[in-house]
C-alpha cells in the first residue's frame, strides 16, 4: 500500500478490511490446528489450551415465529451506523465493493 497519507480514506478501509479478512482466515487456521493437534500447542512465550463452553442462545426466528406478540413486546429499535463501501469503476459508475475486488483482482 502506498503512504497513508496521500491514500484516500475509503481506499484505506478497504485495504484494512481485507487485511482483517485475511488475519480472521489464519487466527481460523492457527486454531484448527491447536485444536486438532496438541503436540502444537506450547510455543516459546505462549500456552494454549482448549476449553469448551457451553452457552445457552435462543432461536429468534423460531420465537418470532411461535411468539410474535411476545418478540414485538420486549424488542427494541437500535440504530447502527455502517460505512459502506462502494468501487468507482474506471468511467465512474459506482459498483458494489465485493463485484469491484472481484473485477479488478487478477
Amino acid at each position: 500500500m502506498s503512504d497513508r497519507r496521500n491514500t484516500p480514506v475509503p481506499d484505506e478501509l478497504a485495504a484494512v478490511r481485507e487485511q482483517i479478512k485475511r488475519l480472521e482466515e489464519r487466527k481460523a487456521e492457527l486454531t484448527r490446528l491447536l485444536i486438532l493437534n496438541e503436540d502444537l500447542r506450547e510455543g516459546a512465550a505462549y500456552l494454549a489450551e482448549i476449553k469448551v463452553i457451553k452457552r445457552q442462545t435462543v432461536d429468534m426466528k423460531e420465537l418470532r415465529a411461535m411468539y410474535p406478540e411476545q418478540v414485538e413486546e420486549h424488542s427494541y429499535p437500535l440504530e447502527v451506523t455502517q460505512v459502506v463501501l462502494s468501487g468507482i469503476t474506471e468511467d465512474g459508475e459506482l459498483i458494489s465493493a465485493r463485484r469491484f475486488k472481484k473485477d479488478t483482482q487478477p
